[in-house]
C-alpha cells in the first residue's frame, strides 16, 4: 500500500508539473556507491517548479547500471549447496536501478549568483535484474523489484546565465528492494542494498 500510494503521488506531481509555470529541468551526472556493489556512473534528470525564490518542488528519475557477483547470495547458496565456483556463476547479476522520486529543494542565497540548497526526496526504487538460473547458471532470467526509498542532500548553485545554472550536489540515498524465489522447497530472498552516497554535478535550464 505504501508503494502504491507513493507512486500515485509522484505521478500526480509529474502531471501537475507539465502545466506549471516557472519550470526548470536539471540534468545530472555523477558517481553512486550503493551497498550491494561497487560504485559507478549514475545519470538522472529532475523536472522542477519554482514555488518562489527559495523553494523548488518536482520529480526526479535516475539510472544506475552495474554488473557484479552478489557475494551475499554466494554465501547463502554455499549453505544450501556447497559448489563454490558454480555458485559464483549463479550469483552473477546485471542490475538496472531507476529511482523515481518526489523532490523538494530549499535554497539559501549566499551572494549574487550563488546559492546553497538542501534537498529531500521520497519515492520508489525500481529495479530490473538480469540474473542466472539456479539449475542452469549459463541461462539468464529477468526480474523486477520495487522498494520504498528516500534521499537527503545538499548542494551549491552558480548562475551561468539568465536561464541556466551550474550545480554540484552530495546526497545519501536509502532503499532496499527485494524479491523471493524457491528452489527445491528452499526459499531464497534476493535483496539489493541500494543505500549509499551520490556525488553529482548538473546543469539547470529554466523555461
Amino acid at each position: 500500500m505504501k508503494i502504491r500510494f507513493t507512486l500515485v503521488i509522484i505521478l500526480f506531481v509529474f502531471v501537475a508539473m507539465s502545466y506549471a509555470q516557472n519550470r526548470a529541468t536539471i540534468i545530472k551526472l555523477g558517481y553512486f556507491s550503493p551497498g550491494v556493489t561497487d560504485g559507478g556512473f549514475i545519470v538522472g534528470a529532475q523536472w522542477m517548479r519554482e514555488i518562489d525564490e527559495n523553494l523548488d518542488m518536482g520529480v526526479s528519475l535516475d539510472w544506475f547500471n552495474k554488473n557484479f557477483t552478489d557475494q551475499r547470495l554466494v554465501a547463502e547458496f554455499n549453505k544450501y549447496d556447497a559448489y563454490g565456483t558454480t555458485n559464483e556463476l549463479r550469483a552473477k547479476t546485471n542490475l538496472n536501478s531507476f529511482p523515481l522520486m518526489y523532490t523538494m529543494n530549499i535554497n539559501f542565497p549566499l551572494e549574487r549568483g550563488v546559492n546553497l540548497y538542501a534537498t529531500g526526496s521520497l519515492g520508489l526504487d525500481l529495479l530490473i535484474i538480469n540474473y542466472r538460473n539456479y539449475q542452469n547458471p549459463v541461462n539468464d532470467e529477468l526480474k523486477g523489484a520495487v522498494g520504498f526509498s528516500w534521499q537527503i542532500g545538499a548542494g551549491i548553485v552558480y548562475r551561468l546565465g539568465r536561464r541556466s545554472d551550474l550545480m554540484g550536489e552530495i546526497s545519501y540515498h536509502n532503499a532496499e528492494p527485494s524479491w523471493q524465489y524457491t528452489v527445491d522447497n528452499h526459499v531464497f530472498e534476493r535483496s539489493y542494498d541500494m543505500s549509499g552516497i551520490m556525488i553529482r554535478a548538473g546543469i539547470k535550464f529554466y523555461y
